[in-house]
């Protein structure tokens, strides 16, 4: 029976070791590699309970150093292994539990307790092997250094109980059956009114259940840590999700306040301009009435009133009012009939679905799509006719641009007809844009989720 729990241990710090070893270089979590260096040490000692192991390390010190000495020093190095693995344990606990970031002064101070012990004990087991008294370094380790551990150990249960998350549990649970296990092994070997046979069968088992309980907080450490890297990467994203939203906000807010200062100069310089030319004409016209003349102040005069009717066009579609006193249906109906009355192509407009209520900011992208898409449609598309509709039925709005003209080409390159513009207008209100091309002409869709506009 101690036979078969001795090789359950075996392998089951073997596979441990993989695990930790393989978990730590793809995490790089701190815990693993601890626990990966204490599964190695807890092995060596494990392996040292067979007599067949401990006696011929044995012989083979014997035999360097001499009988006594020989005795001495694996004597010492038993115990102080199990020093080894005892710091390496407790290390790696407080890293599991996460006692780094939740319990920093706790975790710096047994930190340094253990550290502190860990060279101590070396101390004593130089002084002890030169002393040749492998007996006075037991007495310690007993009434030393297992006093100051269990202290600890109770300590960590308390703070874990209060400072870690929900895999604290499948670890305390683990770590408190290998402490009993571990102090039963302790007192069997040392008290002999016990009349306990084989009482390391108990640090086995005892380490048997550590690991089949660690594995289950494995397991969730893992889950949290992995759930944690998704919160960070998940904010990093977003964090650069905002960042090209507020840089395309402000690139079209500074592209209106340039279109709006344009049609400023166009209304106010320009358009002055036109009208006190006009007026000069009247009054050359009144005074100056030649026949040969007439004709030619007439033509000049219609000229100028086409101007400008064209300068309020443009000044009007560089920065129309209409959006910010009527809305975006009525801006966009309006601007329909003002391309036809204008160029002589039908430009009809529906609506459908729920009233719009957007923020001006959104409103004027979507009047800009359909402006940019219209233009196109009347420089390049050679269409008789042209739609424009909007269907909303919250959160969703759809607008489509349709024409029967033979369509026109979009790229983002330099070529055919700038993408650009448009493009940049879709992704700041994270909408879908599909152009279609049909028989009877060609078809421009945008699809837009009102719950996925950022924030302007």
């Amino acid at each position: 029976m101690e036979m078969f729990v001795w090789n359950m241990s075996i392998s089951f710090q073997l596979l441990f070791i993989i695990v930790s070893g393989v978990i730590f270089l793809y995490l790089r979590e701190k815990s693993f590699k601890y626990y990966g260096l204490y599964n190695i040490f807890l092995i060596i000692y494990v392996l040292s309970r067979s007599d067949d192991i401990y006696y011929g390390f044995q012989g083979l010190m014997i035999r360097l150093l001499g009988h006594t000495d020989g005795i001495v020093f694996v004597q010492i190095l038993n115990f102080f292994i199990q020093i080894v693995f005892y710091s390496f344990y407790s290390v790696f606990a407080f890293y599991f539990l996460d006692f780094e970031k939740n319990a920093k002064k706790y975790f710096k101070r047994s930190l340094w307790v253990i550290k502190f012990l860990a060279y101590l004990f070396f101390g004593f087991a130089v002084l002890c092997f030169a002393m040749k008294n492998s007996d006075l370094f037991t007495t310690l380790y007993i009434y030393l250094f297992i006093p100051v551990m269990l202290v600890i150990f109770v300590l960590t249960l308390i703070k874990a109980i209060h400072r870690s998350g929900k895999h604290k549990f499948f670890f305390l649970i683990g770590v408190s059956l290998f402490v009993c296990c571990a102090l039963m092994a302790l007192a069997g070997t040392f008290i002999p009114s016990l009349h306990s046979k084989d009482p390391i069968k108990f640090f086995f088992v005892g380490n048997i259940l550590e690991t089949i309980f660690f594995s289950l907080g494995l397991a969730h450490k893992v889950k949290l840590i992995n759930d944690e890297r998704n919160r960070v990467n998940f904010t990093v994203t977003k964090h650069r999700h905002q960042q090209q939203i507020s840089k395309l906000h402000g690139l079209l807010e500074g592209e209106e306040k340039e279109r709006k200062r344009m049609a400023e100069e166009l209304h106010d310089g320009i358009a002055g301009d036109l009208s006190a030319i006009k007026f000069n004409l009247a009054y050359l016209r009144l005074n100056n009435q030649l026949p040969e003349n007439e004709n030619v102040l007439h033509e000049v005069t219609k000229i100028i009133d086409k101007a400008c009717i064209q300068i309020r066009e443009i000044s009007h579609n560089l920065s129309p009012s209409s959006i910010t006193n009527f809305g975006l249906i009525a801006a966009l109906e309006n601007y329909c009939m003002k391309i036809e009355n204008i160029y002589g192509i039908p430009v009809a407009f529906k609506f459908a679905g729920e009233r719009i209520d957007l923020s001006s900011v959104i409103e004027t992208h979507i009047y800009r799509i359909v402006q940019e898409l219209v233009n196109n449609i009347i420089k390049h598309a050679e269409a008789g006719n042209a739609l424009v509709e909007v269907i909303h039925h919250h959160p969703y709005i759809t607008v489509t641009v349709r024409d029967d003209g033979k369509g026109f080409v979009m790229t983002k390159n330099g070529k055919g007809i700038g993408l650009g513009n448009i493009d940049s207008r879709i992704r700041f209100m994270n909408a879908k844009f599909t152009k279609l091309s049909t028989e009877t002409g060609s078809v421009f869709r945008i699809d837009i989720n009102l719950n996925n506009i950022p924030e302007t």
